[in-house]
């Protein structure tokens, strides 16, 4: 029997993926399957089947992206990535065909382009066997904050009779995980997975999503308005940063007060597009005074609904 050459199979599989993504991008439902072959495992090891779990939205969706699988575009600095996987019910076998698949990142010096170009973002459907594959590039790591958010690649996944999914994938050997508030999350653990080099500058990675099975709507644990990180350094007798972030154009509101709820400060009270943004607190009230030493509330207000409060230790 004749063998193979491993690096020749990569070579091949390769080729077919960007045959198929370049058919994918031009509507057709070409099986991606073909470029990687069939999965003998469920998406949770052969163990329990779990939909995959939410995670932030983000400050930098934008609706409309175009239909592509090529989301890095030829030149895009970077190393190469080919991530693919198959879109299943929660049983982890029946495959869901027609699923809209968006996905958007940052570039390799992680910043996001929100431009009209939509550059590093695409939509692409699941084909009949459930199966969706595109080529992008190795995200960077960004600070966010106080620190640097891992490596990440945003997904909205969308089908109607399920509930949307709004999730972010990660890397096996990233070294900010353990530190972030999203990608630390216990049930985070199967959207890290692991990327394989096929060549300079070339990695691949698989990634089966498992859409819930509850008919209906299923609100997105961390909200679709925006997020209060925890303030940094904390406890201080300085001066103390309070990181959020905005996902759509509202009125924000940030406010301290103590822990009877009753107001010490406002520190920004505006009408905000959707960002990043960072704000300080010196320990003072709104009369200009130093408050005393103690717990104090730290809340992030959008459209007058609270979205999300954090303590502050005042040394």
């Amino acid at each position: 029997m004749e063998r193979k050459n491993p690096s020749d199979a990569a070579g091949l599989d390769r080729r077919r993926f960007l045959k198929a993504g370049s058919l994918l991008g031009l509507g057709s439902l070409l099986l991606p399957r073909l470029a990687f072959g069939e999965r003998a495992e469920s998406p949770a090891g052969g163990g329990e089947c779990l939909p995959t779990t939410d995670d932030i939205l983000g400050p930098y969706y934008l609706p409309g992206s175009p239909n592509t699988t090529q989301v890095a575009q030829p030149g895009e600095p970077g190393t190469r990535l080919f991530l693919s996987g198959t879109v299943l019910s929660a049983d982890c076998v029946t495959p869901i065909a027609g699923a809209m698949i968006e996905v958007w990142q940052a570039n390799a010096a992680a910043v996001y382009d929100t431009s009209p170009a939509f550059n590093l973002r695409g939509t692409l459907l699941s084909d009949a066997n459930g199966h969706y594959a595109f080529e992008t590039i190795v995200p960077g790591a960004y600070l966010n904050g106080a620190q640097y958010r891992p490596k990440h690649i945003h997904y909205k996944v969308t089908k109607p009779g399920f509930p949307d999914l709004i999730t972010q994938l990660y890397f096996e050997g990233d070294p900010y995980i353990a530190a972030d508030p999203w990608a630390s999350q216990p049930d985070a653990a199967l959207r890290i997975i692991p990327l394989n080099e096929i060549g300079e500058d070339q990695r691949e990675g698989l990634f089966d999503i498992v859409l819930d099975g509850t008919v209906g709507i299923k609100p997105n644990r961390f909200g679709l308005d925006g997020d209060l990180l925890p303030p940094y350094p904390n406890p201080s007798a300085d001066r103390t940063s309070i990181h959020f972030n905005v996902f759509h154009e509202a009125a924000v509101q940030v406010t301290v007060t103590d822990l009877d709820g009753h107001e010490v400060v406002t520190l920004i009270a505006q009408r905000m597009a959707q960002g990043r943004y960072t704000t300080q607190w010196d320990g003072r009230s709104a009369a200009g005074t130093t408050v005393a030493p103690g717990l104090y509330l730290a809340h992030l207000r959008m459209d007058g609904r609270t979205i999300k409060s954090h303590r502050i230790v005042r040394q």
